[in-house]
């Protein structure tokens, strides 16, 4: 009975201590607190596509390098994730677009400080300049009103995975926004 007791004991915690190692945190990574924040609506006409974005820069203010590994929309409807983009401080304002882009026809020139993909990208330790993460969406159904209530973003540092809940929700209207 005792062994039983033990041997129990002894699982329960190796599964707690691969749940803390191994296991998703949410928030309070070293790319900062998940958050939603407010609303945001875009005019984009009948366009197929549009390009979303953070409010906030991604900087890494641990003492490891993060690794991107997943970029997705959250409670998205009537828009598709067709991928995402790194983009340094000097050229976030070149991504705005409410007729969007594709990864070769980016609004960018030149080869330095040039956007990367998101996924599979490392932002180093103790980041000092501001990285922002841009989303290209397509819209099926041009006529249907676009939403996505944030963005996900999963990352890694070394054997730790994290989840940034980040906003800010878009509405994506046919219409100009009221």
């Amino acid at each position: 009975m005792r062994a039983r007791i033990l041997s129990v004991v002894v699982v329960s915690m190796l599964v707690a201590t691969g749940v803390w190692f191994l296991g998703i945190r949410h928030g309070d990574g070293p790319l900062g607190e998940s958050g939603l924040g407010t609303t945001l609506c875009m005019p984009v006409g009948e366009s197929e596509s549009a390009t979303v974005g953070i409010m906030k820069p991604l900087q890494n203010s641990g003492s490891d390098p993060v690794t991107i590994t997943d970029v997705t929309l959250i409670g998205p409807r009537a828009v598709e994730n067709a991928g995402a983009l790194l983009v340094p401080e000097a050229q976030k304002d070149s991504t705005a677009s409410r007729a969007g882009w594709t990864f070769d026809n980016g609004p960018f020139d030149g080869q330095t400080n040039r956007p990367r993909l998101a996924v599979d990208a490392v932002l180093p330790a103790k980041q000092t300049e501001e990285t922002w993460l841009v989303v290209h969406v397509t819209r099926p159904d041009v006529n249907a009103e676009g939403y996505l209530e944030g963005i996900r973003i999963e990352y890694t540092t070394g054997v730790r995975r994290y989840v940034l809940k980040t906003g800010p929700e878009h509405i994506l209207r046919i219409t100009k926004c009221s």
